[in-house]
């Protein structure tokens, strides 16, 4: 069982491991930056969001307020940027899952599912707030749209609690997919990480992963910015780049997705989830 500080430690070094981890196509790693935002940033990103980590683990807080605590830590480092906000989302209700299974002996994926049912109204507009804070990227739809600032009327009008939402937005959105299905490609993906560590060390693995979750699901931030063939495109890439076994592939795509500015995040916040999974069931790497 993993005590509040361990809790918070495994959520750092899981989105720090998936932040450094190269080549991974498309995204700031270790080895390069983007113009706007750099590796630096990130770092300061995932420890900024330590206490609100810890604060889970103790089931101190709601979803929804933590998210919108954990993306206002990030701007006390005047980030100005969207750096984490899709692992916050997919993170936080893990972190309350693996301190109440602690607390009671529980099943993290059990406590999870019930973390995910019992979100309320005020959850979903905390949420709200933190994504306009954020300033993250999301699919345009026309019913309680994140983009829309009366939304937080509709939702209070609704009283959609937050798990409805991300049902609503399941169909085009990697990370509301995961909330609308406890999480299921998230455990998956880190029983993969876990049997594959050993064989071909951290970094090598998480690239593989990420390119294997690429590769099954279109990136939804991809499709978000440059429409969903785009997105269906660079999965049929990262396809072909997890065939090279040397990954010279997934460095070419990596230099071709960067020249057009294309950058598969929300993956990229899938394997950090699963990455966190993994380290709270003791990932040997």
């Amino acid at each position: 069982m993993n005590d509040p500080d361990r809790t918070a430690q495994c959520a750092v070094l899981a989105m720090l491991f998936e932040l450094s981890s190269s080549p991974k196509p498309g995204n700031v790693d270790r080895c390069h930056d983007f113009s706007d935002i750099g590796f630096h940033h990130f770092l300061a990103s995932a420890v900024s969001s330590y206490p609100v980590f810890r604060k889970a683990a103790q089931g101190l807080g709601r979803p929804g307020s933590l998210i919108l605590e954990g993306v206002q830590a990030w701007r006390t480092w005047n980030l100005s940027s969207n750096t984490h906000f899709g692992s916050l989302v997919l993170m936080i209700p893990i972190a309350l899952a693996a301190g109440t299974a602690s607390r009671e002996g529980g099943d993290l994926e059990e406590e999870l599912a019930g973390i995910l049912g019992g979100t309320t109204v005020q959850d979903a507009i905390d949420f709200y707030r933190a994504f306009e804070s954020a300033g993250a990227r999301v699919t345009e739809v026309e019913l309680f749209s994140l983009l829309d600032r009366g939304s937080e009327n509709a939702l209070c009008q609704s009283e959609k609690t937050l798990l409805e939402l991300m049902r609503l937005s399941m169909g085009h959105d990697i990370v509301a997919r995961e909330w609308a299905t406890n999480y299921r490609r998230s455990f998956l993906l880190a029983k993969r990480l876990a049997e594959q560590t050993e064989k071909f060390g951290l970094n090598e693995c998480v690239v593989r992963t990420f390119l294997e979750a690429l590769a099954e699901v279109p990136d939804s931030l991809i499709s978000a910015k440059f429409g969903p063939e785009k997105a269906r495109q660079v999965s049929r890439q990262a396809a072909l780049a997890l065939a090279d076994s040397t990954l010279e592939t997934a460095r070419q795509m990596d230099c071709d997705l960067l020249s057009q500015d294309i950058n598969p995040g929300s993956t990229a916040d899938l394997i950090a989830a699963s990455l966190f999974i993994s380290l709270l069931r003791n990932l040997r790497f």
